[in-house]
């Protein structure tokens, strides 16, 4: 995956993604929140999870903080997780079985 950046925007959150500089702002594919575990740990979580992110949220320049390279591990594991669908729930209904005793 090619220009894996960390954006943070003004209200906090910081989304790793695929960057692309925009004439107004930015574009992150596939963006997901970072978000610091226990024992300095990082989780990702889908930013915009009921929305379809794959071809980039635009972000005006006014709601962006910064803009950095990942380190490598982190950029890694990322990639790996989009590549491999780790993010998609498969959908499943749990329907429960009733039994009537007559």
């Amino acid at each position: 995956m090619a220009n894996v950046r960390i954006v943070r925007l003004t209200s906090g959150e910081e989304l790793i993604g695929e960057f692309t500089k925009t004439e107004t702002g930015v574009s992150v594919k596939d963006p997901c929140v970072l978000i610091p575990s226990q024992e300095g740990k990082l989780l990702f979580v889908r930013w915009l999870p009921y929305a379809k992110t794959d071809k980039g949220v635009e972000v005006a320049d006014s709601h962006v903080m910064f803009v950095l390279e990942p380190q490598k591990e982190l950029e890694e594991h990322y990639t790996g997780a989009i590549t491999n669908n780790l993010f998609v729930p498969k959908s499943k209904i749990a329907t429960p079985s009733l039994s009537l005793a007559t």
